[in-house]
């Protein structure tokens, strides 16, 4: 098959995709109903990608190479092997209804792996810059309102934000989700940062945007986004050292300092007392329960320890294990597989390294948290999908500039 031919008809499907894209991702800024934003994404994301996908194919004509290939069909096994266990499982749900949703994920990676292949760099420069001060915006927004409006303190565990406080409004319904999500345009306006292709304006504009998340993040008082978000940093540095980086990591490593100085006694508490919130206690539970079904597990979605307000594993690998069994987690392993060797063979090109911190984010969160990433259009495609499809389609891109010309131009 031939690499696909451009067109007019692929240029209109490239904006409808990439305008649906943005919305999605700032869905939770934008719009207080999740409805809303699920009609922007079938209809201007979903639909568009489900075209593309057949006229390509009528046409003989590739969208992906080798190492997105590899890629999709990782994660349509992980996807189809945690669907039709939803048959044995006792959430209700049915195996063709988590399929649909499957089937409606696999397109919008579809759709991600081919905007980043395809679009111009300064357009990729500018959709992250526009999504970033849109979370900044929001982030400030909500700071603000909640401060002083409202106002809530600053102090230690005072409040824990997670919501604007009028009405519906960027409303993330838990603190840490919240923390993952708004830390997770942090580790994007971070790596552009470090990409190093802005002048000193715009890397002032991603400098303030965050400036901005991170009070919004710290009071989450989300222990998970605030780790997750320094192992990416840390990444960034060792990968590009370059003054840009060194100068975001040095302003970083000083508040953060500030932050532990204020803060010794409050933090010393959550180092002695908290620790892990119980989490060792889970996760023990989550492997002796793996037990009673060890091969393909309990379930898509199967409750999740009834006698304790603990609603998920508090681990997405052994979330997996409990629900899928080992027949899942060796299928999600291989989908992240999939994804680990490609940054390898094109781990020279500097936006491949740079959306990679976007997977070492979202896989360091999702050691402590995340539950379930199979879902209608919302937060988790955002938190989890989305970090592997860009990281491919920057590997997909990275493949394909060499021997053969991109439709717009090449990174």
């Amino acid at each position: 098959m031939q690499w696909i031919t451009e067109s007019k008809a692929h240029r209109v499907v490239y904006w409808l995709m990439g305008v649906g894209l943005f919305l999605q991702l700032s869905s939770k800024v934008l719009y207080t109903s999740d409805s809303t934003n699920g009609v922007h994404v079938y209809l201007l994301l979903i639909l568009p990608a489900l075209l593309l996908t057949v006229w390509s194919f009528l046409k003989k004509e590739s969208l992906f190479l080798v190492e997105a290939k590899r890629f999709l069909v990782a994660a349509g096994l992980f996807m189809t092997v945690c669907s039709v266990s939803a048959y044995w499982s006792d959430s209700g749900q049915s195996v063709l209804y988590v399929l649909r949703k499957s089937l409606v994920i696999f397109l919008y990676l579809a759709a991600i792996i081919y905007l980043v292949t395809v679009a111009k760099w300064q357009h990729i420069k500018f959709f992250i810059m526009m999504l970033c001060v849109v979370a900044a915006v929001g982030a400030l927004v909500s700071l603000c309102y909640q401060l002083v409006v409202l106002d809530e303190s600053f102090g230690w565990r005072t409040f824990r934000i997670y919501r604007m406080g009028h009405g519906e409004w960027i409303d993330l319904g838990y603190p840490v989700i919240a923390g993952i999500y708004f830390a997770l345009f942090g580790v994007l306006a971070a790596s552009l940062v470090a990409l190093g292709h802005q002048n000193h304006s715009q890397n002032l504009v991603l400098m303030l945007v965050i400036l901005v998340l991170l009070p919004y993040v710290f009071l989450t008082f989300s222990r998970t986004s605030w780790i997750a978000w320094a192992v990416a940093i840390c990444y960034l540095m060792v990968v590009f050292r370059h003054r840009a980086t060194i100068a975001l990591a040095t302003i970083l490593a000083c508040i953060a300092f500030v932050m532990i100085a204020i803060y010794q006694n409050e933090m010393a508490v959550e180092v002695t007392e908290r620790q892990l919130s119980g989490r060792p206690q889970i996760w023990l539970w989550t492997l002796q329960h793996f037990l009673e079904h060890p091969l393909l597990g309990h379930g898509f979605a199967h409750s999740f320890w009834p006698e304790k307000p603990y609603a998920h594993a508090h681990n997405f690998f052994l979330q997996v294990l409990f629900e899928h069994g080992i027949l899942g987690l060796t299928c999600y392993l291989f989908m992240l597989t999939s994804v680990f060797a490609g940054v390898w063979r094109y781990r020279r090109n500097k936006l491949v390294l740079a959306a990679f911190a976007l997977v070492i984010y979202i896989l360091t969160a999702m050691m402590v948290d995340v539950q379930h990433v199979i879902t209608r259009p919302g937060l988790f495609w955002s938190i989890f999908w989305f970090p592997l499809a860009f990281t491919i389609g920057a590997v997909n891109r990275a493949q394909l500039a060499a021997p053969i010309n991109t439709l717009f131009e090449d990174y």
